[in-house]
């Protein structure tokens, strides 16, 4: 009766399950086949034999049968009608544990500071088991990816630090970035992690402002430069073809004046895929109706709207046919009096507090 031919194993965690194959090429269908594994120390009796009844060659062995640390050998026999072929060669293979790969750049919160980084991971293995080579991958927020980078040999004097440049990020852009490790023992791990640039950027405008000296015959030119730091945003006027104030009337000449007509847009607030964020906004002169309005990118997805009404706010969110809603608290004899707006978004749940600017 023809020998059937166990196919290679790589190693692997014992704690996942893994199916062996195998190659049988006699006259006759098998109908079943067993495998008997032991441990490679001497002449070990088998700690897993069973048989399997299947006519596909292959043997599941499940998770948790064999245990991390330790090297095996493996054989198979199948059976045709009533007889058992004779057994396979032996092949060897081991269990190790996954290794522990942690990307020590990116934060607790996911966050990066920079738009050019040195990405570094942090290895480790319980059995000690060493890395050959490593590989970084840079995708999108789509998963498309952007750049593979060169296959690298950690250096001996670096042998559980990898890291990999990463350069032009775009702040507020979601990115994911993965590690590919080719360990002694031959085997191959990928892990990936998102992560979101949030640096500072410095904003610098100036103001030019010409002074007439009539008694002097002279203008004098005063320059006014001013620095912001934190999240650069400019808000434009939807529909309109520019951005100019003549579209808006001022109050006091501090205040502008936000009609219905021409609302303002703010866009790349550089949330990336948030689902907590908090918020406090400062409302003057509200009428009732809708008056905020967060959105995705381009206004598709689900929006989020508050409506003012007399002495409250509904926070309103739409998907599909449902419709949910959210109401603050009631301040009396709110109308268009100065207050602010607190707003809590945990796990897309939303919490709502309205205070008065003067209490």
């Amino acid at each position: 009766m023809t020998q059937p031919v166990l196919n290679y194993v790589g190693n692997f965690d014992a704690k996942d399950s893994i199916t062996f194959t195998y190659i049988y090429l006699g006259a006759e269908r098998s109908t079943s086949n067993m495998i008997s594994i032991r441990e490679n120390v001497g002449d070990n009796p088998p700690v897993y034999e069973k048989e399997v009844v299947l006519a596909d060659k292959e043997h599941t062995l499940p998770a948790g049968t064999l245990e991390d640390g330790k090297a095996y050998l493996a054989k198979i026999k199948v059976k045709t009608g009533d007889t058992w072929s004779d057994w396979s060669s032996e092949i060897e293979f081991m269990c190790l544990d996954k290794p522990n790969i942690v990307f020590d750049t990116i934060d607790s919160s996911s966050y990066v500071y920079n738009d050019d980084i040195l990405m570094s991971v942090l290895y480790t293995q319980a059995q000690g088991d060493t890395v050959n080579n490593y590989q970084f991958k840079l995708y999108d927020q789509n998963h498309i990816l952007i750049n593979t980078y060169p296959v690298r040999v950690p250096p001996t004097e670096a042998t559980t630090r990898f890291s990999e440049r990463f350069s032009g990020l775009i702040k507020g852009k979601l990115y994911y970035a993965s590690i590919t490790v080719n360990t002694s023992h031959d085997i191959n791990y990928t892990i990936e992690k998102q992560f979101t640039p949030q640096y500072i950027v410095p904003t610098i405008s100036g103001i030019l402002q010409p002074l007439v000296v009539e008694d002097q015959g002279q203008v004098m030119m005063e320059m006014f430069l001013k620095q912001i730091l934190g999240t650069p945003v400019k808000p434009y006027i939807p529909n309109r073809p520019t951005d100019s104030e003549t579209y808006y009337t001022y109050y006091n000449n501090d205040y502008v004046v936000i009609p219905q007509d021409n609302p303002l847009m703010f866009t790349k607030l550089g949330m990336a895929k948030a689902s907590d964020f908090v918020a406090k906004v400062w409302c003057m002169n509200v009428l009732n109706g809708t008056f905020l309005d967060f959105a995705p990118e381009l206004g598709n997805g689900i929006h989020i709207k508050f409506i003012k009404y007399d002495d409250y706010i509904v926070c309103e969110k739409t998907f599909g046919s449902l419709t949910s809603r959210t109401k603050s608290n009631i301040v009396t004899g709110l109308g268009l009096k100065e207050f602010y707006l607190y707003i809590k978004v945990k796990e897309f749940r939303i919490e709502m507090e309205i205070a008065l600017a003067n209490s």
